[in-house]
């Protein structure tokens, strides 16, 4: 019997793939897909986490290798020893590459992603199963901290119905298929070489040795969403080899770019307060399993300030938060603290977004033209807003957006504004924690201690898509 390993973020034993191998069975909206149960949650959980902090030794004590790392397209094979010395180094380089200390790397990236996404960031390895399988983990990660991460996210336009950003992510990661080896398992099996793309050609049959289990926090959600489309829809995979759990996923496609966004393998988890789910583009792929925030989670996990001033800025902005239901939404509320930042500097604008400690970011936004830049960036986005919804951006709902934020900064100030609409905006969102501490992150905390208040939804295509809450609570299909 295998020795148990617990995962750092909800305990569960990381050498427990069984429940990502069950046969499907009905949901209840009669479509058969992977059943939900508390492990695979968990799991997942764990491999997301895992994917943002590059805590990998917890999966390799358990059984799992032939560990790979993309970071920017870039491809590192981690070594097995991971503790040996050659391997901490590897990880340090990973991290720094990630984190984008250096301000002139910074730049350069940042010029590099005017055209293309290009900052794609994930973790494969494999793990033997029971009954000659195979588990191969596929786990996107989500916006980094360099602040061009940010620039794939904001490519909101939808050509052939799936959101510009996220669908150039994909493509990076679709590059390196034929390049993410597993020489380990290829030994085992008596292979002279397996790679990726080796095993999404033999996951086309049902018999197949491989199952591909996707995973993803954030952006990662949302490029998990739209690899999943492209196996299965030009890849030919089968559909019964696939199945892939995101945590605050962005939504990827308009209501018409698929027959039945309800038909894909895919399950993500939403805390109700975040708002990144419900941006991007108009549904998600799969089903939703939203957590009603409670005082419980928020005490657990919301570890902002609490001094008075802090408590009433967030008090101020949360009617800008309530009216950002949707992408639409989202957009508008951009646009109208877009129109409020066109009067100011660079130097108050670096303030209020607060990057003045960052000299990239602030060298930047004094090299260019802010009212010239803030109107092109307008004009992207209503162009967005009109591929998404099929409709030019109302006036007068931009008007009363205008009128609110301003009415807003007026009375508490422009860095206030944008700190106390930040913190709505991190707080409710984390996966990982830089440090350890006192609070939890809300989705390691919903993993482990909320599962039973999901309450699932599914997207009906459009125009415009709407969302169908299950019919009835299936008691043998729930964590």
């Amino acid at each position: 019997m295998e020795q148990a390993v617990p995962g750092p973020v909800t305990g569960i034993d990381l050498t427990q793939v069984e429940s990502l191998l069950c046969p499907w069975m009905a949901d209840p909206w009669g479509r058969l897909r992977p059943p939900i149960s508390l492990t695979a949650l968990q799991l997942s959980a764990e491999l997301s986490a895992a994917c943002q902090s590059l805590n990998i030794t917890p999966w390799l004590k358990a059984g799992w290798r032939d560990v790979t790392v993309q970071v920017d397209g870039a491809l590192t094979p981690l070594e097995r020893a991971w503790r040996s010395p050659s391997a901490r180094l590897q990880r340090s380089l990973i991290r720094a590459s990630i984190s984008g200390v250096n301000p002139l790397q910074q730049i350069a990236g940042a010029l590099r992603e005017r055209e293309a996404a290009s900052t794609g960031k994930a973790v494969v390895m494999i793990r033997p199963a029971p009954g000659g399988k195979y588990v191969v983990a596929i786990c996107f990660m989500g916006t980094g901290t360099r602040f061009y991460d940010w620039f794939s996210n904001f490519r909101i336009s939808t050509p052939e119905g799936i959101h510009k950003g996220f669908s150039q992510l994909t493509d990076q990661f679709e590059r390196n298929e034929e390049h993410i080896a597993f020489p380990e398992t290829a030994r085992e099996l008596g292979l002279e070489r397996l790679t990726l793309r080796h095993i999404l050609q033999e996951a086309r049959r049902a018999d197949s040795r491989f199952r591909i289990w996707l995973s993803g926090h954030s952006q990662g959600g949302a490029v998990m969403q739209v690899y999943t489309r492209r196996k299965l829809l030009e890849d030919g995979v089968y559909p019964q080899n696939l199945l892939g759990w995101g945590f605050a996923s962005p939504s990827v496609a308009t209501g018409d770019a698929a027959a039945d966004p309800a038909a894909f393998p895919l399950y993500h988890v939403h805390n109700s307060d975040d708002l990144v789910p419900r941006c991007g583009a108009a549904v998600h792929l799969g089903v939703c399993l939203v957590y009603p925030a409670d005082e419980a989670l928020r005490r657990a996990c919301y570890g902002w300030p609490r001094d008075a001033a802090s408590v009433n800025a967030r008090l101020e902005v949360r009617p800008v938060v309530q009216q950002m239901v949707d992408t639409p939404g989202c957009i508008v509320q951009v646009m109208a603290f877009l129109t409020v930042l066109q009067g100011c500097t660079a130097r108050e604008i670096a303030g209020a977004l607060g990057v003045e400690e960052s000299p990239p970011a602030t060298l930047l936004l004094e090299r260019v033209d802010m009212e010239a830049a803030v109107s092109g960036l307008m004009r992207t986005l209503a162009a967005a807003y009109q591929s998404v919804t099929g409709q030019p951006l109302p006036g007068d709902k931009l008007g009363a957006a205008v009128f609110l934020t301003q009415s807003i900064v007026s009375r508490i100030g422009l860095r206030p504004f944008a700190e106390a609409l930040s913190q709505l905006l991190r707080y409710p969102h984390r996966m990982t924690v830089r440090k350890a501490g006192q609070y939890m992150t809300p989705y390691a905390w919903i993993a482990q201690h909320g599962a039973a208040q999901l309450t699932p939804y599914i997207w009906q295509p459009g125009p415009p898509p709407w969302r169908m809450a299950a019919p009835v609570k299936d008691s043998h299909n729930t964590p």
